[in-house]
This record gives C-alpha cells, structure tokens and sequence, in this order.
C-alpha cells in the first residue's frame, strides 16, 4: 500500500484484503457495502466493515466488523457482535501506520475465521444445537454475558424455530434467571396482562408476556 493513499484507499483496500482471505469460507464481498456476506437458508451472515469520520492521516485509522445473523426473509437480526468484543478490553483496531498493518490485518482474519465463522456455520449446520445452547445458557457466544441483555433475540429465535417446549422452557428459564424482586413484578404484570390485555410497565417484558399469553404458556412453577 503506498504513502500517498488516503485513509479512504486503505481502509477500501483492508477490507478487500480480509475479503479475499474469507471468500474460501462462502462469503461473497458487496465492496458498495462494505459487507461480507454468506446465504445458509433460511439466514444470512453478515460482517460489515466500519471505520471512523474523526480518522487523521497517518495516525489513526478506526476498523471494525459488525458481525450478524439474520433471518433471510424478514431480515429479523438474531445476533449482532463487534468483532473488536474478542479482544483484550475490546479495542478496536488502529490500521493506519504501515509498520504495524500486516500484524492487524492478520489478527481481524483469523478472529473472523477462527470466532465468528464457526459460530454463525452453526445455523447452517446444526440449528438444533443452537437452539439447545440458547435455551441451556441463554445466550450462546463465547463471552459471558446476562441473559437479560438478549433474551429478546434468543427468543425470537426459539420462537421462528423452535418447538412449543422449547418456547416454553426458554420462556421459564429468563424468569426463573430474574432476581426474586424482578420476578414478582413479572408475575403481577402478566397476570394483569393475562386480565386487561395491559402492557407491562417494565419494558423489558413487553414482548415476552403476551408472548406467554397468546401461547398459553403458564408462569414457571
């Protein structure tokens, strides 16, 4: 990459370089988008490069991935991950100097290659271990994080794809994982629900309670 390129050259050319070393593994590079993107009916994976407006030549020069997978036909996003989350503190990374480009080009691909591939393979080949994961865990990516910050996309998953025990249990199992406070409010909102068809005011269970509701799924004993 020569001296004279803009930031705009090179982060073009980056992305078309970590591209070609994913195209093996099915993606197909949309360079208008800056997207990599894979078809494994009924999903679709995606990594969409970014950068940043406030990059200055030669010092600082933002790359990052949002990596996804979605549903085909709805377009409904299930999991969204930065790829700069399976870094040491999460940094993202800083192509701008030559000198140490080749190192950060190498450690974005082999992240994608050797995280992110994997894990969004696993819808294409075995969508009932996933499900099976995201009931067990409540969330199935690598890093440990709170079920309450997902629940929603584990359960749009279960719920596009899963059996009516599966809804059920994974349904149980966000309860049974709230703080007995949390829980009691959930239970005096649903059953008010269940009563006056009244949205919850706590808003993080105004998708899952007339979920229960519509199903017929009862509050875990």
């Amino acid at each position: 990459m020569a001296d004279h390129q803009t930031g705009k050259d090179i982060f073009r050319e980056c992305c078309s370089r970590i591209a070609a070393a994913c195209e093996p593994c099915g993606f197909k590079y949309y360079k208008s988008r800056k997207s990599m993107v894979k078809h494994m009916d009924p999903f679709t994976a995606e990594a969409h490069f970014s950068s940043n407006a406030s990059n200055v030549a030669g010092s600082y020069l933002e790359f990052n991935a949002s990596c996804q997978i979605m549903n085909t036909q709805s377009g409904k996003i299930y999991w969204d991950i930065s790829l700069s989350s399976f870094r040491n503190k999460g940094k993202v990374w800083n192509l701008a100097k030559e000198t140490s480009r080749e190192k950060g080009l190498a450690e974005i691909i082999t992240l994608i290659l050797d995280k992110v591939v994997p894990l969004m393979d696993k819808y294409g080949a075995n969508l009932d271990e996933v499900l099976e994961q995201a009931i067990l865990t409540g969330w199935f990516l690598p890093q440990s994080t709170p079920m309450e910050f997902y629940v929603l996309d584990v359960l749009d998953l279960v719920v596009d794809f899963g059996s009516p025990a599966q809804v059920t249990e994974c349904a149980h199992r966000y309860i049974r994982h709230l703080p007995e406070e949390m829980q009691d409010t959930f239970r005096k909102e649903y059953e008010v629900y269940q009563r006056d068809e009244q949205a919850a005011s706590t808003i993080a269970f105004r998708k899952l309670i007339p979920l229960m509701v519509e199903r017929n799924i009862f509050l875990p004993q």
